[in-house]
């Protein structure tokens, strides 16, 4: 295998998924980043925005974009903290768990777009594979951060 097939290969994937998603996700008025958020958001409700950018490996930045356009469709809102004022909490709205479950259509359609044809064997493996080149590279990126 020539060693710049992989990021070949991730390269054609992420930008057809992105025009996928980005087309589909369009009536909503949201990108990929954002459904992201909404998703981590309703799994978890009351994260702050730093939690976000943990569990989802983001920049700040990133996610307070994000966090600004779903508020702005009224998907999601912010709540002081009752205890400690500094802190601000999400809780996605009526409007955003309406619209949740047509937008997971839309990701559930991509997933299947991926798999098809795939055994359900060879689509745990590629899973874990993922997973794990996902780690490696994040470790990496980690460590260059921190070498500044």
């Amino acid at each position: 295998m020539e060693n710049h097939s992989i990021t070949m290969y991730l390269s054609t994937i992420e930008r057809d998924y992105n025009y996928y998603i980005n087309k589909k996700l369009k009536q909503y008025n949201l990108g990929k980043h954002d459904i992201r958020v909404l998703k981590v958001i309703n799994a978890n409700k009351g994260l702050s925005q730093n939690y976000i950018c943990t569990i989802l490996k983001e920049d700040k930045i990133t996610v307070n974009k994000s966090v600004k356009n779903l508020i702005l469709q009224g998907y999601v809102e912010k709540i002081k903290d009752c205890e400690d004022k500094r802190i601000t909490r999400l809780y996605i709205t009526e409007e955003g768990r309406v619209n949740r479950k047509k937008i997971l259509n839309i990701l559930k359609e991509v997933n299947d777009i991926f798999f098809r044809g795939f055994s359900e064997e060879n689509k745990e493996k590629i899973l874990e594979l993922l997973r794990e080149m996902s780690e490696n590279i994040h470790k990496e990126v980690v460590r260059l951060k921190d070498e500044k």
